[in-house]
């Protein structure tokens, strides 16, 4: 066996020393890794490894005191944080950290997610610095003595086993790095029962095609978009499918001016804020004294989708918040209190003159049940369908969270009707009758240059809504909308991919008779701009929003 294996001069491992060091800021799992395949390399020490690589997070962690220590001092400043630290203070669990300090300190090492909010906390609350000293730096040399000799040892296993492939694992050592890694975090996630919960939690979404990724869900798609534009010698004929909106409705489109396309008489009072308005509050002010509506009502962007930044506001107050958060166009609406939203998929060839129902939709809100013992947080996290989007329920509930329902109480926990929300899709093809079906086709027969998507309706009533009567749209959407009755979790996959791949061809269907009548098709370049356009203002709102 040929020896690969070089000794580095002193500053090139002086130069080493400083990476690892630095290194350990970004991330100190890593780092330890390659400290232990340098010193199996033969480029370090082992004992230099675990030195060099405790030293920098040893600093790390005094940084992170430092940081809470100094900072706090600011933070107190603010009332809300007085008022936090004060309930934090009188909790039993603080006082239990406060005297247990020093053992909370060594355990957090050996805890991944568990340091930095610990050792910031620690520096905030000015827990004895001598003591946190001599316990991370206690815990530091035993976590970084065991990680860092590990991975050495490791490597000098795999590389006895793979004896003919020497030169490959002593010259590189990615193999032995990268499986080390995967052996790391699968024991993580065996040992830590939270990473334990969230890997089940994300592997059980799987079996559920309405929890699926839209990365994942969307993929059988692709084939057959690739067929129909084949089949029709180009992909743009979907752009000419709703002549009477921007595109079609593939992004970008206003919410308000489509909604402007249907009998004013069926839609929900709106009001347009644009960003640039200079006095939105005498608008809105006007608008709700002409319209003779009340708080609440519902806030959305009016170029949006799937629930993006939709929100439902109690207050002037509150919505100038929110338009000051977010400086975009806001489409405000009058809160149609339901208690029912059902979403109407309609389409129509443009050679006929009266259109079809595709399918409806309805909309089951998410609602729970207490038992007089737990909370409303922990009747999310175990709730068989909840705990799947509990990030979206603690959100909406967020005041609420600790209280305690009595025994037998329901209680909504969401009223936006979106999947991304909380909200249940199932088949609602029930609730059509021969006059509502009259009705609906007569609204989407109506509604100008619209020949395919989705209205989505409230109502009080099942049996007036089932005449035709008593219900208001809140929203149209175009060729991006979907038949959301193909998330309901009674369908079989094969079901609502069959629903999926009908609703595309009905899409090129009508957009290919629209262009031989005359429709121009939206050109590629513009196209590719409204897409880009859109893209980017809705990551940098989400980001905004993650921030707030």
């Amino acid at each position: 066996m040929t020896n690969s294996k070089k000794k580095l001069n002193s500053s090139a491992v002086g130069n080493i020393f400083i990476i690892l060091f630095f290194s350990t800021f970004v991330s100190e799992d890593l780092t330890c890794i390659t400290s232990g395949l340098l010193a199996k390399e033969g480029k370090l020490l082992l004992l230099h490894a675990i030195i060099v690589t405790g030293l920098g997070i040893f600093v790390g962690d005094l940084l992170l005191y430092l940081v809470g220590f100094f900072f706090g001092s600011y933070l107190k400043l603010w009332k809300p944080i007085q008022n936090w630290e004060s309930k934090i203070s009188s909790h039993t669990l603080y006082k239990h950290w406060k005297s247990k300090f020093s053992l909370s300190v060594m355990i957090s090492r050996f805890l991944p997610g568990t340091r930095l909010p610990l050792y910031l906390l620690s520096g905030y609350f000015k827990m004895p610095f001598l003591v946190f000293v001599w316990s991370s730096l206690f815990a530091v040399l035993v976590w970084t003595t065991l990680f860092v000799s590990l991975v050495f040892y490791y490597g000098k296993w795999i590389t006895t086993i793979y004896t003919n492939q020497s030169n490959f694992w002593t010259s590189i050592g990615i193999g032995i790095g990268f499986s080390f890694y995967v052996l790391y975090r699968f024991f993580q996630t065996i040992l830590i029962p939270e990473k334990r919960k969230n890997f089940l939690l994300q592997w059980n979404k799987l079996s559920q095609l309405e929890f699926w990724p839209s990365s994942l869900f969307y993929l059988p798609l692709i084939p057959f978009l690739i067929y129909l534009a084949v089949r029709y010698r180009g992909i743009r004929y979907l752009t000419a499918t709703n002549p009477g909106i921007i595109a079609s409705g593939i992004a970008g489109e206003s919410k308000y001016e489509i909604l402007n396309l249907i009998p004013n008489k069926y839609i929900a009072k709106s009001c347009l804020v644009s960003a640039n308005k200079k006095d939105p509050e005498t608008l809105i002010k006007h608008w709700l004294s002409q319209n003779n509506i009340q708080f609440p009502i519902i806030a959305k962007p009016d170029k949006g989708e799937r629930g993006f930044l939709v929100q439902k506001i109690h207050s002037i107050q509150e919505l100038k918040v929110v338009l000051q958060n977010y400086p975009i166009d806001w489409l405000l609406q009058e809160w149609i209190e339901g208690p029912f939203e059902v979403g109407i998929f309609y389409y129509r060839y443009p050679n006929e003159s009266h259109g079809m129902i595709f399918s409806v939709t309805d909309k089951v809100f998410p609602e729970i049940i207490g038992d007089g013992i737990s909370n409303i947080e922990s009747l999310i996290e175990n709730h068989p369908r909840f705990r799947f989007q509990m990030e979206a329920h603690k959100k909406h509930n967020f005041g609420k969270l600790h209280h305690i329902l009595p025994l037998g109480e329901k209680q909504r926990i969401g009223s936006i009707g979106n999947h991304v929300q909380g909200c249940m899709f199932q088949d609602g093809s029930y609730l059509l009758t021969k006059k509502l079906t009259t009705e609906l086709i007569k609204i989407g027969d109506r509604t100008k240059g619209f020949y395919f998507g989705r209205f989505d309706i409230r109502f009080q009533n099942v049996k007036t809504f089932q005449e035709g009567k008593g219900f208001k749209i809140i929203e149209l959407n175009g060729v991006t909308s979907e038949s959301t009755n193909l998330y309901d979790p009674k369908f079989s996959i094969r079901q609502s991919y069959s629903i999926l791949w009908k609703q595309w061809k009905l899409i090129f269907e009508i957009g290919f008779q629209n262009y031989q009548k005359g429709i121009q098709l939206y050109p590629y370049g513009k196209l590719l701009q409204l897409i880009r356009n859109h893209n980017d203002y809705r990551k940098k709102f989400s980001r905004l929003e993650k921030s707030l």
